[in-house]
């Protein structure tokens, strides 16, 4: 038994259970509290090891667990340019 998934977060867990059930991939869900947590934590295990692979698909299709990412617009890590040279340009080219 493996563990693709982890959560404190029942429904996200059992989402994840569900559309690996889905996929024939017989699943169960574990947990109760961590060493010294407050918070429930649940596991999302996987009976067979060959669908792992299939299951971290899964996992990446609903964009959860590693697969989750923060998401910030780009805008606020790239430099402002200015560059009104190259807007005369197009500006003639299309006139």
């Amino acid at each position: 038994m493996k563990t693709v998934f982890f959560s404190n977060d029942r429904t996200e867990v059992e989402h994840l259970g569900k559309k690996l059930t889905e996929l024939s991939i017989p699943c169960e869900v574990r947990g109760g509290p961590a060493a010294g947590a407050a918070e429930l934590e649940l596991e999302l295990c996987i009976q067979r090891d060959e669908d792992l692979p299939r299951a971290f698909m899964e996992c990446v299709r609903s964009g959860i667990g590693l697969a989750k990412r923060k998401t910030q617009p780009v805008e606020k890590d790239l430099p402002q340019f200015s560059c009104t040279l190259f807007a005369e340009l197009i500006t003639r080219s299309v006139s």
